[in-house]
C-alpha cells in the first residue's frame, strides 16, 4: 500500500495546513514584540523589522524572477503599504499601553471585519456553519485571553485597546484586498507591497510621535527573527493560501496564533496554563472545524 504524501492533500486541506503554519508562526511575535518594546521604540523596532522583511523579499523575487514592473501599475501595490501602516503602527505603538492577552482577544476581532467586508465586496455566503464558527471562535478567543475577566479591556488601557482595535480592523481590510490583489499579482509581488515602504512610513511616526527608547545593536537578534519568522515568511505563505480557501475560514484559522502565543508564553515567560486556556484553545479549533467544512 502507498503512503500518503504532502502531495496527495488537496488544494482546499493544503492551504489550511499552510495558514495553520502560517498562523502559529504569527504567533511568536507577541511574546518577542512584547519583549522588545520594553526597551525599544515601537516604531524603530518596527522599521528595522520591516526593512528585514523588505530586504527577503526582494532579494527572494529578484531571483526567482518574479519581480514584474508591470505590479507597478496595480493600485493593490500602492494601496499595501498604506494599509498596512495602519496594521503595524497602532498594534507596536497599542502593545506599549496594554496588555498581550487584551491585545491577542482584540486582534483577534479581525475576523468579524472580514466576515462584514467579504460579505459587501465578494457577496461570500453567511451561513449557519459560518455564524457559529465565527461565534465560537470570537467566544474561545474570550475565554483565552481573559479568562472571563473583562476587566482587562477597562480602565488605562483603554487607549491601547483602541489602537489595537484600529490594527484589526485594518487586518479585515488587508485580508480582503489581498484576495483581490492575488488574481493579478504573484503572493510574492503583494507580500513585498505590505512591507516596501513601510520602513519609511513607520519612520515618519518615530519623528512625529516622541516615545522613549532607542534601537541598537543588541535588539538585532530579536529584529531578525521577528522579520523573517514572525513576519516575512508566513505572511507569504498565508497570501498563497488565500487562493484556495475563504477570507472568512482564513481570518479564523489565523486565531490559532493567539493560543499559539498564549502556549509560549507559559512555556518562555512562566505565565499560567489553566482550565480557561486549554478550553478556549479547544474552541478556537472547533471553529476552525466548522468553517472549514462551510467552504
Amino acid at each position: 500500500m502507498r503512503t500518503a504524501t504532502l502531495s496527495d492533500l488537496s488544494p482546499k486541506t493544503g492551504a489550511l495546513l499552510t495558514t495553520l503554519l502560517s498562523s502559529l508562526m504569527l504567533g511568536t511575535s507577541y511574546v518577542a514584540v512584547k519583549m522588545q518594546v520594553g526597551g525599544a521604540n515601537p516604531f524603530l523596532l518596527g522599521a528595522a523589522i520591516m526593512a528585514v522583511g523588505s530586504a527577503l523579499l526582494l532579494g527572494y523575487l529578484v531571483f526567482t524572477g518574479g519581480l514584474d514592473r508591470r505590479m507597478l501599475g496595480r493600485w493593490e501595490f500602492w494601496a499595501a503599504p498604506l494599509i498596512n501602516t495602519g496594521v503595524v503602527a497602532p498594534s507596536y505603538l497599542g502593545l506599549t499601553m496594554t496588555t498581550a492577552s487584551a491585545a491577542g482577544l482584540i486582534i483577534g476581532t479581525n475576523v468579524v471585519f472580514v466576515a462584514l467586508f467579504s460579505k459587501i465586496l465578494f457577496r461570500e455566503s453567511m451561513g449557519w456553519r459560518r455564524l457559529l464558527g465565527i461565534a465560537v471562535a470570537l467566544l474561545g478567543l474570550i475565554t483565552l485571553t481573559t479568562r472571563w475577566d473583562l476587566s482587562v479591556l477597562q480602565g488605562s488601557q483603554l487607549t491601547g485597546n483602541l489602537l489595537v482595535l484600529i490594527s484589526s480592523a485594518c487586518i479585515g481590510v488587508s485580508v480582503v484586498t489581498s484576495r483581490i490583489a492575488l488574481r493579478s499579482m504573484t503572493p510574492g509581488q503583494w507580500s513585498l507591497g505590505l512591507h516596501l515602504f513601510l520602513p519609511a512610513t513607520l519612520m515618519a511616526f518615530y519623528f512625529l510621535i516622541p516615545l522613549e527608547g532607542g534601537f541598537g545593536t543588541d535588539d538585532l537578534p530579536a529584529t531578525l527573527f521577528i522579520g523573517v519568522v514572525c513576519t516575512t515568511v508566513p505572511t507569504v505563505l498565508w497570501t498563497s493560501a488565500l487562493k484556495h480557501i475563504s477570507v472568512v475560514t482564513s481570518a479564523t484559522v489565523l486565531m490559532v496564533e493567539s493560543a499559539f502565543a498564549v502556549f509560549l508564553s507559559w512555556l518562555l515567560l512562566g505565565e499560567v496554563m489553566d482550565l480557561f486556556v486549554i478550553g478556549g484553545a479547544v474552541m478556537i479549533f472547533l471553529a476552525i472545524s466548522l468553517l472549514a467544512r462551510n467552504d
